[in-house]
């Protein structure tokens, strides 16, 4: 290792090795400074290439601990991962499918959950989807069932319900042309060209652009960012963990609840913006402590399984998974 290493290289290494894992730089600073404390001649002094691979070392220990993390969900988590399930086993819903769909719970007593599934859209679309509902209790499916069990779904998109057969080719035109507007349209029964375009959607052109507008909400997202940075202060400081850590627990819990591979894993990445903001916060009725935070996970070309906008709620106290809600971003709400 070169000792004239920089610091751009020393963290490029580090993040390399760790796969975005930072070393500790005071160390390495604490090191070099005690071990240059004698002024003796014969005494030899540490050089960075050995500062950095003890950094790398304390980094390296963290990222093994960190690396056998288990995720541990909260009963509402465990019981929308459930009736996800049973969605799939039943009508052969696919994560990417219900990215047309918003998940609810009616009622919550931390045993039973009513779990819905009603379409984003609210217009003819809606009335060819229909809505599913589970009910889960005590880690158990009691019941899944469509509101238009026994319609026909034959036919494609000119059949009376849209099942898991169209809500397939959904996705998929979804995925290269980004329009679900054409589906509403069908859904009304008019005239529509499903598969037009069915190239990737050219960039926005910049005279689309509002600049005034752009600003203002800019603005009001700096403000909001404020605000619920100083809420969650308090909160903050009840933490048992540091703000890597439950970071990393979010990653953890997303990993496991979606069975991510490898490649999904690298491509996963945490966002602390003014639109996708971290923040400390409380949710349930018992007001329990959580950081709340969005991963995203993106493909290079067109949207893949698994793409999409994650986001999840880890308790500060004891590190549960206390939320954790998946969107493709599929239906242009991303």
């Amino acid at each position: 290792m070169r000792e004239e290493l920089s610091r751009e290289k020393f963290h490029e290494a580090i993040d390399t090795t760790l796969s975005g894992l930072k070393g500790d730089p005071k160390l390495a600073r604490r090191i070099m400074d005690r071990e240059s404390m004698s002024g003796s001649e014969g005494k030899k002094r540490f050089s960075a290439g050995l500062a950095l691979a003890l950094v790398l070392t304390f980094a390296a220990v963290t990222a093994l601990a960190w690396s056998v993390i288990t995720a541990v969900f909260s009963p509402r988590v465990d019981a929308y991962a459930a009736a996800d399930r049973a969605l799939e086993e039943k009508y052969g819903l696919t994560p990417s499918m219900l990215g047309f769909f918003s998940r609810d719970q009616l009622g919550n007593d931390e045993r039973r959950f009513t779990v819905e599934y009603e379409p984003r859209s609210e217009d003819a679309l809606a009335s060819k989807l229909g809505t599913y509902r589970v009910v889960v209790a005590d880690g158990a499916v009691e019941s899944v069932r469509w509101s238009l069990d026994g319609a026909d779904t034959f036919g494609g998109f000119d059949a009376d319900a849209w099942g898991a057969e169209q809500l397939g080719e959904m996705a998929r035109i979804a995925a290269v042309t980004h329009d679900t507007s054409r589906f509403q349209r069908k859904a009304a029964g008019e005239e529509t060209d499903l598969y037009a375009g069915m190239e990737p959607a050219p960039a926005g052109n910049a005279d689309e652009s509002f600049p005034e507008a752009d600003r203002q909400i800019e603005e009001e997202m700096k403000l909001y960012r404020r605000e619920v940075e100083e809420a969650g202060r308090s909160i903050e400081a009840r933490s048992r963990f540091t703000r890597d850590e439950l970071i990393e627990m979010g990653r953890q819990g997303i990993i496991a609840a979606y069975a991510l591979d490898e490649g999904q894993r690298r491509r996963l990445t945490f966002f602390d913006t003014d639109y996708f903001i971290a923040y400390y916060t409380t949710i349930g009725a018992d007001q329990r402590p959580t950081f709340h935070m969005t991963f995203q996970l993106w493909s290079d070309d067109i949207w893949q399984d698994g793409d999409g906008v994650y986001t999840v709620d880890v308790n500060v106290l004891d590190g549960t998974i206390e939320y954790l809600e998946y969107d493709t971003t599929l239906d242009g709400n991303g």
